[in-house]
């Protein structure tokens, strides 16, 4: 037979406080549409603004919570689904030299010490052409970055 303590709730009364919990917060426990996503979102940040440092706060399982209810309605839209698809597709070699030019506001024209001229920084872009060691190592050494990210 289970016995529980002070500090382990019996499955009854964790399910009776969870019943409070839900018919108050039911609507972000199952985001159905753009507008309870929205705020669900704007609910998360608040919380992640306010959340105490401490792990174990009863916050950060909210905050938990809230994120994987979030993450699978995100998860069903076509629209994520098709990004997800895409991401998955594309050299990781290429979605970090993306990622760095659009975090750095940089074009073709700023690799030329790392790749070289914009034409060629273009065909890597494209897909049709790699990066190779070379550029990875100084490109790795211009953003102080391990090489790893590229792949």
């Amino acid at each position: 037979m289970l016995t529980y303590s002070e500090t382990t709730p019996a499955p009854e009364t964790l399910m009776e406080s969870f019943k409070g919990f839900s018919s108050v917060a039911g609507s972000l426990l199952h985001i159905h549409d753009k507008k309870v996503h929205q705020k669900a979102l704007d609910m998360l940040e608040k919380l992640l603004e306010t959340a105490s440092e401490d792990a174990d706060a009863p916050e950060h399982a909210l905050i938990d919570l809230l994120a994987g209810t979030i993450e699978r309605y995100e998860s069903s839209l076509p629209e994520y689904q098709a990004f997800e698809s895409k991401v998955a597709s594309m050299d990781s070699g290429i979605s970090m030299l993306r990622l760095l030019m659009q975090n750095y506001g940089l074009t073709g024209l700023d690799f030329e010490h790392e790749i070289g001229k914009r034409s060629y920084v273009s065909l890597i872009l494209s897909g049709e052409r790699r990066l190779t060691r070379d550029h990875i190592a100084k490109l790795s050494s211009r953003f102080n970055i391990s090489p790893a990210l590229f792949f």
